[in-house]
């Protein structure tokens, strides 16, 4: 399991140059619906904001981001099992989350690197 911090998470996918517009969920081509009674609860083009049930484990937030992703490139989708820390909408890229998102995430499904990044909140970070 590949665990970064969320500060250089941010750094490494700030560059994400494109625009994206908000999508019906579940609409990119070969998406299902997730597994693991996770729910998609806003999406953009690029972007899910997803909330899943606690206890799950990395190979399981793989699943769900490949779901919800199917064969659309880009695609990340950030998964939260509390959804105070989530953001209120799904951002236009990586680099609308807020640190708070970002720390209190998961982690990210990154679908052009089939990879999901765990993140675990480090003390005094």
């Amino acid at each position: 399991m590949q665990r970064i911090l969320p500060a250089v998470l941010a750094l490494g996918l700030a560059a994400t140059p494109l625009v994206a517009d908000p999508i019906e969920l579940g609409s990119r081509e070969g998406a299902g619906l997730p597994p693991h009674d996770c729910t998609e609860q806003s999406a953009t083009t690029i972007i899910s904001v997803v909330l899943c049930p606690a206890g799950l484990e990395t190979e399981d937030f793989a699943e769900v981001g490949k779901a919800i992703c199917g064969t659309a490139l880009p695609c990340g989708v950030w998964m939260w099992e509390d959804e105070a820390r989530m953001p209120e909408a799904a951002p236009e890229n990586h680099d609308g989350l807020t640190q708070d998102n970002i720390a209190g995430s998961s982690g990210v499904w990154v679908a052009e690197d089939n990879i999901f990044i765990s993140l675990e909140e480090v003390a005094g970070n």
